[in-house]
C-alpha cells in the first residue's frame, strides 16, 4: 500500500449531519494533519510524545487552550493521535461551535502551537510526558481481549507494510533514541514546527447541523430507487424477485456446523484458578495481590460515604468525574494535573454500592483508583487520599467546564451504548436497585446532566450545584474501608500504607431511587432504534441464575441473531441474565425496526419452550463458561477477585455457579423460561423522531433526551 499523496496547501471542508433535538447549532470543527508512518517506531514514539505534551491533561498547552475557549462547548472526541492506520494522523478541535466560527477555531489552534514553539516547553512537562509513555509501554493490558492477541494486533501494521514487527514490540531502543534526541536544544519545539505548523497536508473539517439532513437523505435514496425502478425491464424485476427468494431461503437454511473445528463440553476444565490476595494479620480490609505487573503498582481505596439524598445521588457520577479534575487545597486544577501526570498514570473515582451479607441492602463507598511506577507508589497513594480529603470546588469556571465536558461525552455515548442505556431504563421499571443504577449511570443520568448543563449559566443554579458537590464531599470519610493493591513487588517491599485508623467504618444503608412508573420512548437524532425489554428474575446466588445465563446465550445464537440482525437488518441483538440487577434483558442495536423487534422478542421466548436442541444448549454453556474463564491481564484477574469479594461472592460461590452452568440441561432452560419470561415485562426504546408515532402506538411516553 502506497503512502497518501501529499497536498500542497491546506483544505477547508464542510459536511452535514442530523442534530439531536435542541442541538441545532452544534457545529463540530476539527483540524487534522497527516504525519509519518505508524510502523516506524521512532516516528511513532515522537508523535506520541508530541501529542502527550500538547494534550495529555488540562494543564497541557493545547488542551488548556481548547478547554478554556468560548468558541466551543468541549473538545472533539477526535482530538489526539490516531495510530491505527499506515500513516499517523494528529487532530485537534471543538464541538458545540457556532456557525461561521470554523476559521476562528483554526486560528486558535495554530496560534497556540506557534506560542508553544516560541515560548518553549518546560523540562518538567517533557519528563512527565515521557513518564506517561513509559507507563503505557510497561503496562500489561488485555482485560478486553487476551494479551497475546493484543500484542499480535499491535505489530500487525509493521507486518502489513513490510517492516520488522519486533521493532514495534520492543521499543527500548527507540526510547533511547528519543531520550538522546531530547538532549538537543529545542528538539520538541522543532518537531511541532516540522510535523504540524509547517505541514501543509492539513484539513479544516466542519460537520455542520442540518435538521432536514435525514429527510433529504431519505428523499435522495427514494429518488434513486424510483429512477432505478423506472429503468427496470420485466426481466430485471423477475431477477430481483428471484434474488429475494434466494436470499430468504439462504437466511432460513441451517448451516452445517460440522465443517468447522469446535470445542465441546468435554473440553471444559473441571475448575479454574482465581487470583488470591495475600492475607494480613487480623485484617480483612486490605487486599494485596503479588502478580506480574511489569513494574507498575495498581492501587484502589474505598472510602465510606454517608447516605446521599436523592438530589445528591442524581449528581453522584458528576461528582466523581469532577473530583479528580479540580484543585486540591490552595493548588489550582492545573497544578494538580501536573502532579498527577508526574507521579501517576491518572486518577479516577467512582461510587460503588456494596451489598450486605444478605444481599438485601447496599452501602455506598467512594472508590479512587490509580496506577504508577513502583518507585512512585507511595506518592500516588498520598495524592489519592489528598484528592478525597481536600478537593476544592471553588473554581466556578472549572466546575462549569467540567459539567459541559461530561454532558458532551454523554451525548456521544448514545449511539455507541444505546442498547445498554435502553436495557438499563427498562430494568429501572422493575426494581429499586435498577432504578438507582439508571439514575447514576443510565439514560436518566444523561437527561438530568443535559438539563443541568443548559441551566448552569445562571449564577444561582451554579451555586446550588457547587453546594451539592460540597455536600457529597463532606459525607465521605477519609479513612479507607478497603484497599486494593496489585504489584510485582512482594508485600514486604511495598511502600503502600496499609495502617489506617481502627475506628469503626461500618457503612450506612443507602436508600434507592423509586421505580420508574412509565415506559419511555427516548428521542435522539438517530435514524434507528435501540429496543429493550426486561423481566424480573433472581440474583447471582439463586439456583436459577446459571440456567438463565445459558438461556440468554441460546436465545441470542439460536433465534435473535437470525431474526433481528440477519433478517431484520439491525446491527445486533441479544438476550442476557443480569444477576446484579435481578433482571433478564432483551435488546436490539442500531435497529431499523421497532414494533417488529418486540414481536421477535416474544417469538424467541415461545421458541425456547419447544425448539432448543442439545447442540444449541452446549453452545450456550460453552459461551457462558468462556465468559467466566476468559483470560485477563494479571491486574485484571486481581481486580476481578477484589470486586467479587466486595460483592460477597467468595471462591466457593463462584465455582458453584460455574459448575451449575456446566451441568445445565434442556429441562432447566425450559423451566426458567416458563417461570420468568412469560410474566409482565417492561420496555424502553431510544430512537429518532421518525419513530414517534409507532412508539405512541406501543404506549410509550415520548421524551427528548
Amino acid at each position: 500500500m502506497k503512502n497518501e499523496n501529499r497536498i500542497s496547501e491546506p483544505k477547508t471542508i464542510t459536511e452535514y449531519y442530523n442534530p439531536m433535538p435542541e442541538d441545532e447549532n452544534n457545529h463540530h470543527v476539527v483540524l487534522s494533519w497527516l504525519l509519518g508512518e505508524s510502523h516506524n517506531p521512532v516516528e511513532l514514539l515522537e508523535s506520541y510524545l508530541v501529542s502527550n505534551i500538547l494534550l495529555d491533561n488540562s494543564a497541557s498547552p493545547l488542551r488548556k487552550t481548547l478547554e478554556n475557549t468560548d468558541l466551543g462547548k468541549s473538545l472533539s472526541p477526535l482530538t489526539g493521535l490516531e495510530a491505527d492506520h499506515k500513516e499517523l494522523v494528529f487532530a485537534a478541535g471543538l464541538e458545540g461551535v457556532d456557525s461561521n466560527k470554523q476559521l476562528e477555531v483554526e486560528e486558535l489552534i495554530l496560534n497556540c502551537l506557534k506560542n508553544v514553539v516560541s515560548n518553549g516547553i518546560s523540562e518538567e512537562l517533557v519528563q512527565s510526558s515521557l513518564h506517561q509513555l513509559e507507563i503505557k509501554q510497561r503496562e500489561i493490558t488485555g482485560s478486553g481481549m487476551p494479551y497475546g492477541l493484543q500484542i499480535m494486533l499491535g505489530c500487525l501494521p509493521a507486518c502489513l507494510h513490510n517492516d520488522d514487527p519486533l521493532k514495534v514490540l520492543d521499543l527500548d531502543a527507540s526510547f533511547d533514541v528519543i531520550k538522546n534526541n531530547l538532549k538537543k536544544e529545542n528538539y520538541i519545539e522543532n518537531l511541532i514546527e516540522k510535523k504540524i505548523i509547517n505541514n501543509q497536508h492539513r484539513v479544516n473539517y466542519c460537520l455542520a447541523p442540518d435538521i432536514e439532513f435525514n429527510s433529504k437523505k431519505e428523499m435522495e435514496i427514494q429518488a434513486k430507487i424510483d429512477q432505478k425502478s423506472k429503468n427496470l425491464s420485466f426481466d430485471d424485476k423477475e431477477r430481483i424477485i428471484e434474488l429475494a427468494k434466494n436470499l430468504k431461503a439462504r437466511q432460513e437454511k441451517s448451516d452445517n456446523p460440522e465443517i468447522l473445528p469446535k470445542v465441546t463440553k468435554a473440553d471444559i476444565p473441571k475448575s479454574r484458578e482465581y487470583a488470591k490476595s495475600q492475607s494480613f494479620k487480623n485484617d480483612n480490609k486490605n487486599f494485596y495481590y503479588n502478580v506480574g505487573t511489569n513494574g507498575i503498582t495498581y492501587h484502589s481505596i474505598i472510602l465510606p460515604c454517608d447516605p446521599l439524598t436523592k438530589e445528591e445521588f442524581k449528581i453522584a457520577s458528576l461528582f466523581t468525574n469532577t473530583l479528580t479534575d479540580v484543585g486540591i487545597g490552595d493548588k489550582s486544577y492545573e497544578d494538580v494535573q501536573k502532579m498527577q501526570s508526574a507521579v501517576t498514570g491518572g486518577i479516577s473515582a467512582s461510587f460503588t454500592l456494596i451489598p450486605d451479607d444478605n444481599q438485601s441492602t447496599h452501602s455506598l463507598g467512594l472508590k479512587i483508583t490509580s496506577k504508577s511506577l513502583e518507585d512512585n507508589e507511595k506518592k500516588m497513594q498520598d495524592l489519592m487520599i489528598e484528592t478525597a480529603k481536600n478537593s476544592n470546588f471553588s473554581d466556578k469556571n472549572r466546575i462549569k467546564d467540567m459539567l459541559n465536558f461530561i454532558s458532551s461525552d454523554n451525548e456521544k455515548s448514545l449511539i455507541q451504548n444505546g442498547h445498554i442505556l435502553s436495557m438499563s431504563n427498562a430494568a429501572a421499571q422493575i426494581n429499586n436497585i435498577s432504578a438507582t443504577n439508571d439514575f447514576v449511570s443510565g439514560i436518566n443520568f444523561i437527561t438530568n446532566t443535559n438539563k443541568l448543563s443548559k441551566n448552569i449559566e445562571t449564577e444561582s443554579n451554579l451555586d446550588k450545584y457547587i453546594q451539592l458537590l460540597n455536600g457529597i464531599k463532606n459525607k465521605i470519610d477519609s479513612n479507607p474501608s478497603y484497599s486494593f493493591t496489585a504489584s510485582s513487588l512482594d508485600i514486604d517491599h511495598s511502600n503502600i500504607n496499609f495502617e489506617f485508623d481502627d475506628k469503626d467504618t461500618n457503612f450506612s444503608v443507602q436508600n434507592y431511587f423509586d421505580i420508574q412508573e412509565e415506559s419511555i420512548g427516548w428521542i435522539t437524532g438517530a435514524q434507528v432504534t435501540y429496543c429493550a425489554e426486561a423481566f424480573p428474575t433472581v440474583d447471582f446466588f439463586h439456583k436459577d441464575a446459571p440456567a438463565l445465563s445459558v438461556l440468554g446465550a441460546v436465545l441470542r445464537n439460536g433465534y435473535l441473531h437470525s431474526a433481528i440482525r440477519e433478517k431484520g437488518g439491525a446491527y445486533g441483538s441479544g438476550a442476557m441474565q443480569d444477576s446484579n440487577n435481578k433482571v433478564f434483558k432483551f435488546f436490539s442495536y442500531r435497529d431499523p425496526r421497532c414494533s417488529e423487534t418486540f414481536e421477535e422478542f416474544q417469538k424467541s421466548r415461545e421458541w425456547s419452550l419447544k425448539n432448543i436442541t442439545q447442540e444449541q444448549l452446549d453452545e450456550g454453556v460453552l459461551g457462558i463458561i468462556s465468559s467466566i474463564d476468559k483470560p485477563l491481564s494479571p491486574f485484571g484477574e486481581a481486580m476481578s477477585d477484589f470486586s467479587m469479594n466486595l460483592d460477597k461472592k467468595d471462591l466457593d460461590a463462584r465455582l458453584r455457579i460455574r459448575s451449575l452452568v456446566k451441568s445445565c440441561s434442556l429441562d432447566d432452560l425450559v423451566n426458567v423460561s416458563q417461570k420468568y419470561l412469560f410474566n409482565e415485562s417492561k420496555r424502553s426504546v431510544i430512537a429518532g423522531e421518525n419513530y414517534i408515532d409507532e412508539m405512541k402506538k406501543l404506549n410509550f411516553k415520548i421524551q427528548n433526551i
